[in-house]
């Protein structure tokens, strides 16, 4: 059965049809057919999601389906199961699919039996061990801190000990998700997850980047590196234990000493720094240093139990060998001379792997901080830096993070890597997906789908840079809750919070997860919810409503990623505003979106910046789409009922 077959079956079944999701799903065969990169705007109630997942599924090729947060991943794997199960009862094949997330999100059997029973925070785990859980911690009610203890870990689990971890065959991530992965069609990942590149025979898959306007945010979380208060302790913590003596290293005093000066205010969680320079030289003086000779004696202690041990036995087991060979800890003229003679570890060896588990985990931490301040030292141009910080009940002060990221992830996915790549969006720009990631591809706009002439989208006459807007702000937000029963405020600025008090059926972004802050909304338990950047992206709430657009939403350029893109640009003779405006625009086409999300829906947008006029693109946009833009503002001269006014 092809795409248009089973387009035709799910019609029958009371679906509507919509002449742009019919174009998308005629783009999407091609890729799937013949290779190639496509980016395509789907605006809302196109219906995006089944218009990518019916060909893949009619066609019976794979596919790697990458979207924003996990919370869309969810979303998705309804999606992909109500169409898999029509697909079953249609032709009788069954359509295997998998939801993956990064392997830190699975518990670690190994981590968790040595230590983590009694850790503080490990939450429901212990229950659900005894049930059928696919070992996600992001299901449970574990603590942050409890997780990093817990969670598969790279430099726990390395190649060479996973051949010999007693508990491999029952592995949560390595066995059980990796099979599922190799059994599947359709993997569902999402942008953090894509941008590591870890999965098997990509090159028969189709990539589909759905939420594609939010990649370059995602890809360059996902390759900033750093080291915090936190870590630094854990780290430390592990090397008093295996030596048996305390360490000359403070994390507390030396990260508060280092960064706190460079928080103005406890509203303030993170700064960008032009280089990160001195604090690296003062980090390899005080911490890298000391753990290097750490380092040293534990491997000198380790080495020395291990020949000792090895020298005693005529053999031992293959998999004992295999384990020393690839910690490359012992050289290869002393390895050659051990002789495997059968296949498990007794429980002597299992206690020598054990011992050098704990010595090449320390050696890969200490790796990971070697290059990290490298980078740091090394001050390149095309890397940004910041530092941030939250209050940790654990370490019961703040928790500092110094961290280094690529201005623009620019060839972290490579569409060559796939049969064919597909990104969509509701709000897509060509320029920017190439400028910021460098993919490219052939580009499609779809026609929208809703009548925005039931939109009433008013500028008021307000300026952020003038001492009244905040006054005029609030004044807005009064005239719209008196207009609608449900109103977004979108802000761009986490200080602007607190203009707005959490009663009377307001909420605030931050006060328990989006996920049920947005449910409430929908069942009336809310009246107003107040947020930032999510709530101009990622809100669907259907219905009659009001949105409250505090300002022009410009990346504020205090953000850490923002501040260095425009510097890179300006040292390269380019107009950073250009960038600026393009993000800008993407993300005001966004908030517009949340407006509309089915065919009945209506209400108002008011947005408080007056700027808006200067930047052409905006308000033809809007009048593009059919909303009635209207000037709120006093004409002089004359007397007015405060109605708003058509600008001349």
């Amino acid at each position: 059965m092809d795409s248009e077959s089973f387009y035709r079956y799910l019609l029958g079944r009371g679906f509507e049809e919509r002449k742009s999701q019919r174009e998308m799903i005629k783009l999407c065969e091609e890729v799937i057919e013949e290779g190639g990169v496509k980016l395509i705007e789907a605006p809302t109630g196109t219906g995006k999601t089944f218009a990518y997942l019916i060909p893949v599924i009619a066609s019976g090729r794979g596919a790697i389906v990458s979207t924003g947060t996990k919370i869309l991943q969810d979303q998705l794997r309804k999606d992909i199961e109500f169409l898999t199960g029509h697909w079953k009862v249609l032709t009788g094949e069954e359509v295997t699919y998998a939801v993956l997330k990064g392997k830190g999100n699975y518990l670690c059997l190994d981590r968790y039996y040595k230590e983590g029973r009694s850790l503080e925070g490990i939450g429901n785990v212990p229950e659900l061990l005894e049930r059928e859980w696919d070992g996600d911690l992001t299901l449970t009610s574990i603590s942050p801190e409890a997780v990093t203890k817990v969670n598969v870990d790279d430099d726990y689990c390395s190649k060479g000990y996973r051949e010999v971890c007693p508990y491999r065959e029952r592995c949560y991530y390595w066995e059980k998700l990796k099979e599922r992965e190799r059994k599947s069609r359709i993997l569902v990942v999402n942008h953090s997850l894509l941008a590591l590149k870890d999965f098997e025979d990509t090159e028969e898959r189709v990539l589909i980047i759905d939420e594609a306007h939010e990649l370059d945010r995602y890809l360059t979380l996902a390759v900033t590196g750093g080291i915090s208060t936190y870590w630094v302790r854990e780290v430390k913590s592990t090397f008093e234990k295996y030596l048996e003596k305390d360490l000359s290293v403070d994390p507390e005093k030396l990260f508060s000493r280092l960064f706190a000066h460079l928080f103005e205010d406890e509203e303030t969680e993170e700064v960008a720094l032009e280089s990160l320079a001195s604090y690296a030289q003062a980090l390899k003086d005080q911490v890298l240093s000391p753990f290097e000779e750490a380092l040293r004696e534990l491997a000198d202690k380790v080495r020395e139990q291990v020949r000792a041990f090895l020298e005693g036995r005529l053999m031992v087991s293959h998999r004992l060998k295999y384990f020393l060979e690839k910690t490359f800890l012992f050289d290869q003229e002393f390895l050659s001379a051990v002789k495997g003679g059968y296949e498990d570890p007794d429980e002597e060896e299992r206690q020598v792997i054990e011992r050098v588990k704990k010595l090449e985990f320390l050696d890969r931490k200490i790796q990971k901080l070697s290059a990290f301040l490298r980078i740091c030292l090394e001050e390149r141009e095309d890397y940004g830096y910041k530092v941030s910080r939250s209050w940790s009940k654990k370490l019961q002060a703040h928790n500092y993070r110094a961290e280094v990221f690529p201005v623009f992830p620019r060839d972290v996915v490579s569409t060559e890597d796939y049969h064919g790549t597909i990104l969509t969006s509701a709000t897509i720009d060509p320029e920017d997906i190439e400028f910021t990631t460098g993919i490219r591809g052939e580009f499609h706009r779809l026609r929208w789908n809703f009548d925005y002439s039931r939109v009433i989208f008013v500028v008021k006459e307000a300026n952020p840079k003038r001492d009244d807007w905040e006054g005029k702000l609030r004044k807005s937000y009064e005239e719209i809750r008196s207009l609608h029963d449900r109103v977004l405020v979108l802000l761009t600025n986490r200080r602007h919070l607190k203009l707005f008090s959490p009663k009377n059926g307001v909420a605030r972004q931050g006060e328990d997860s989006l996920a049920h802050l947005i449910e409430k909304l929908r069942k009336g338990k809310i009246k107003v919810l107040v947020g930032l950047d999510s709530l101009w992206t990622g809100v669907d709430v259907k219905g009659e409503k009001g949105i409250l657009m505090s300002k022009l939403p410009f990346d504020s350029p205090e953000d850490p990623v923002t501040f260095h893109r425009i510097r890179f640009l300006r040292e390269r003779g380019e107009d950073p505003f250009l960038y600026q405006r393009r993000k800008a625009f993407l993300k005001f086409r966004q908030g517009v979106g949340r407006l509309m999300r089915q065919r009945d829906d209506s209400g108002t947008i008011v947005i408080c910046d007056n700027r808006i006029w200067r930047y052409r693109e905006f308000i033809n946009y809007l009048r593009d789409l059919g909303v009635t833009v209207l000037y709120d503002r006093e004409p002089t001269g004359r007397k007015t009922s405060g109605r708003p006014y058509l600008r001349p």
